[in-house]
């Protein structure tokens, strides 16, 4: 016969049982003056002081990590003999359900989780908090792709400050439905713990975290973890021995760059891996820079509401801003001097503008024998004759042209021609300069 879910739980009206087991029970509720879901755990079990007092340092670790990538502590409370901690509730999934969905994720949207992933620890490790269960159950996504850390339940302190272990029947943490969990000479989750966390513990420090960072990238990007989830002692010998298969072997389309990434956070030495999580930011965020997250964060968020496996689309790197402003700079300065070709030859005259301007050309004779130096052209100048001034018409400055055609070899004279002027109606002065020779002339510009 199943349990009577109760109706209330302290002041929290309980809405369901969200899992069970033997040290307690998750329920989702709804908090009576935020009017908003929250998930409580219970604690159950009796007669272990070190289970209670893990569970209570998991609330007083909660409420120090006020961070968006981090689950929000509401409250703690005893009622009766049963402990409880109230949390956020993360409307979504958690990692390892996206993962089951999904299996790999592709490069991009991978590590737009692992980076918000990381946000989440470096504020942890800031506070001198080493959380010693990272893993896809742990990363909780919701459906608007906010991504969070959650169940510091046997996170300790780099400091050393830790608490005394009751040694299980295995002499290995057990770990029972949501995330409520019994202590044992290890602590953590066999496939993504590190060696020196598997040898001991209690004296592992951020680098450990750092190591299962990187076992859950390597899943995120292949689909499988690197090293078998049973600890027998040939696993046990390929985790000391760091051998694993390189991840672009089972997928050539991750990027070399977190490869690399990947081999250093999991070196089998914590001297050798990362000795930060600042430094794994980095990396990820430099790759991401090249595309819009923008879109990578809906694309989860559509994985998240889907119910069946979603073909992931091909995120486009965004171009080099520097190249991009160069490419805008050349086109325009193409398009100019385009527009600055037809301007001069008139043909936006000709046609858009031929209601308000007139073409002119202007002739000239000179004698053959004129002493002119043939090497300087002869120009032509137009002003506007206003009556008080004559300013230059921008853009109508002209050369002449022998007109071969027309000179002939008995001629005493050549001629030459500008090419078209296009002026508005008025009236004009044109200054002809032949070398040292200057001779000025009106031109009237009248309307069709």
């Amino acid at each position: 016969m199943a349990e009577k879910i109760p109706e209330t739980i302290g002041k929290y009206k309980i809405m369901s049982l969200v899992a069970k087991g033997g040290m307690g029970a998750v329920y989702k509720a709804v908090h009576p003056s935020l009017k908003r879901l929250v998930i409580i755990k219970k604690l159950t079990i009796r007669n272990n002081a070190t289970v209670k007092e893990r569970f209570k340092r998991e609330a007083q670790i909660l409420l120090d990590m006020q961070s968006p990538y981090i689950v929000h502590l509401f409250d703690y409370f005893t009622e009766g003999q049963s402990h409880y901690i109230v949390e956020e509730f993360v409307d979504g999934l958690s990692l390892a359900q996206l993962l089951d969905k999904q299996v790999a994720l592709g490069t991009e949207l991978a590590l737009l989780i692992f980076h918000d992933a990381c946000l989440s620890l470096k504020f942890a490790h800031a506070r001198g908090i080493v959380h010693r269960d990272i893993k896809p159950g742990n990363i909780l996504i919701s459906k608007r792709a906010e991504v969070k850390l959650a169940d510091f339940g046997i996170a300790s302190s780099e400091s050393g400050d830790e608490l005394p272990l009751t040694p299980s029947a295995d002499s290995s943490s057990t770990k029972v439905d949501g995330n409520l969990t019994q202590s044992g000479v290890t602590l953590g989750t066999p496939a993504y713990m590190s060696p020196e966390q598997i040898t001991d513990s209690r004296s592992v420090d951020k680098r450990a975290d750092i190591y299962s960072m990187g076992v859950m990238l390597y899943e995120m990007l292949t689909g499988s973890k690197p090293f078998p989830s049973n600890l027998n002692p040939e696993t046990l010998e390929k985790i000391k021995k760091g051998k694993y298969i390189n991840p672009r072997k089972i997928d050539k389309n991750i990027p070399p760059v977190i490869c690399r990434m990947i081999k250093k956070m999991l070196r089998a030495n914590p001297d050798r891996r990362f000795q930060s999580i600042e430094k794994v930011i980095a990396i990820v965020k430099k790759y991401l820079s090249h595309y819009n997250t923008h879109k990578i964060r809906i694309a989860l968020a559509q994985c998240v509401l889907s119910k069946k496996q979603l073909t992931l689309p091909a995120f486009e790197r965004k171009q080099n801003k520097a190249k991009k402003v160069g490419i805008i700079i050349a086109c325009v300065l193409a398009f100019a001097a385009a527009f600055g070709f037809v301007w001069y030859k008139g043909y936006i005259h000709k046609t858009v503008l031929s209601h308000w301007y007139r073409e002119v050309v202007i002739n000239m004779q000179m004698p053959k024998t004129s002493s002119v130096n043939s090497d300087l052209p002869v120009r032509a100048f137009f002003f506007v004759d206003d009556g008080n001034s004559i300013p230059e018409v921008s853009g109508t400055r002209r050369v002449f042209n022998e007109k071969t055609a027309e000179n002939s070899a008995n001629s005493k004279t050549k001629n030459y021609q500008t090419y078209p002027v296009y002026l508005r109606e008025g009236n004009y002065r044109v200054k002809i300069a032949a070398g040292p020779y200057v001779i000025w002339q009106s031109l009237k510009v009248e309307s069709k």
